[in-house]
């Protein structure tokens, strides 16, 4: 359902406690009928930049409320558009995955407690690094009824192994509590076509509802219009209709 002709959408950068530290955070909030459906939104290594608070505002003209929390507020700051992809890699590495998901589960909190939200009506969605974390949330936090995970980690490698990542992706997938849709594209060095079949074949052994859509003429982070070097405009587009259309179903 897209908003019809004189909707409008609400944004919000603002700042909101979770746990014990306050984070920053980026909503928008379309004028629909209420209560309606929400997403929490999971950025890339690239922070709460200009694209991601697109892609909220994207989301948002479908007719969900959205809130995409910064996740490395705690973590000196994001990295922005003009920032090199190490420091990104670094906090990608860096970032404790508990902390992360702990992030997660408070954005959703917020919502619960917003009148204009349908609290059956939540979902998680991410990309890269968020995409990472939106399937680690699906899998430990409670409350959310789909999840989109678009070129998350699957397999850690043994050296990120440790106190900030104790687990693999892989690894909770046991624990799943909602539908997952999930993206890749081109294998490169952070995700594997080996890893790929795996996360296919361990999600359907564990009887978990889920679809899985690759696109191998284009690379991982093929959503981002603001990285041409990543950027494809057919398989984004088929993303973002598969992805309305999954979480139309389930969260509609």
């Amino acid at each position: 359902m897209s908003l019809q002709q004189g909707f409008y959408i609400d944004t919000a950068v603002f700042r909101f406690r979770s746990g014990y530290h306050e984070i920053n955070a980026f909503l928008a909030v379309p004028s629909v009928p209420l209560p309606m459906p929400a997403l929490v939104l999971a950025h890339d290594v690239y922070g709460l930049d200009e694209h991601i608070q697109d892609v909220a505002i994207r989301f948002a003209r479908e007719g969900y409320a959205v809130l995409a929390p910064d996740l490395f507020t705690t973590r000196n700051g994001m990295t922005t558009k003009n920032g090199s992809v190490i420091s990104g890699g670094q906090l990608r590495r860096s970032t404790p995955d508990s902390i992360a998901v702990t992030d997660i589960k408070n954005s959703l909190a917020y919502f619960k407690n917003e009148e204009y939200v349908d609290q059956s009506r939540i979902g998680v969605i991410g990309f890269g690094f968020g995409g990472t974390i939106a399937l680690l949330s699906a899998a430990q936090v409670q409350g959310f009824a789909a999840a989109v995970n678009f070129y998350g980690d699957i397999v850690y490698p043994p050296e990120v192994i440790g106190r900030a990542k104790p687990y693999s992706p892989v690894d909770m997938l046991g624990l799943l509590r909602c539908p997952l849709l999930s993206f890749y594209g081109a294998p490169d060095s952070m995700v594997s076509n080996r890893e790929i079949a795996l996360l296919e074949q361990q999600l359907r052994a564990k009887g978990k509802a889920f679809e899985l859509k690759t696109y191998p003429s284009a690379p991982n982070g093929f959503l981002n219009s603001s990285r041409p070097e990543l950027y494809n405009a057919p398989a984004s587009r088929d993303a973002f209709a598969r992805t309305l259309n999954f979480l139309d179903r389930h969260l509609k």
